[in-house]
């Protein structure tokens, strides 16, 4: 996944999401339909950011056409759940700038929110997010990361970290 260049515009979009989300989930519905199909990936017995965040990165990794956004009150522990999956890679982002560089160098592919940052910021967060390219930057240190994804191994006594005088 980390090798898919271009915009997300288009694609089918894991959306997931908590109660804090509830009030405010139409408008959020209908903007996200501007930039693709939405799939809602929530438990709606158990409406909880990690339900969500679990059935919203399954779904990515059986979908390779699909992004995420995910929403909970302050977009942390959609972040930290969403990255525990293998394949994808969570930005939680509070302001447009965060959007945009985390597609144009990054290439995130779930975007994290804060329902607490209001509507009209994270519009303005996911219009950059969905349609900003990723070109290529940075590709060797991307695929890089992906080694994180592997079972740890051991570190020997002389490759460990210590503090020399």
């Amino acid at each position: 996944m980390i090798r898919r260049l271009g915009s997300h515009a288009g694609k089918r979009i894991c959306f997931g999401y908590d109660r804090y989300l509830a009030p405010e989930l139409a408008v959020y519905r209908e903007l996200l339909g501007v930039y693709g199909q939405v799939i809602d990936t929530v438990d709606h017995t158990r409406l909880h950011y990690l339900t969500s965040a679990e059935l919203s990165c399954r779904a990515m990794q059986n979908d390779e056409d699909s992004f995420g956004v995910l929403v909970c009150g302050t977009g942390m522990g959609m972040s930290i759940a969403a990255n525990k999956f293998s394949g994808v890679y969570a930005a939680r982002c509070t302001t447009v700038d965060d959007a945009e560089l985390s597609r144009r160098i990054n290439n995130a592919n779930v975007l994290c929110l804060a329902a607490n940052a209001g509507f009209e910021l994270n519009r303005a967060i996911i219009e950059v997010f969905a349609t900003t390219e990723y070109t290529g930057r940075k590709l060797e240190e991307l695929e890089y990361i992906t080694h994180f994804e592997r079972p740890a191994e051991p570190v020997s006594k002389s490759r460990s970290l210590r503090r020399t005088a």
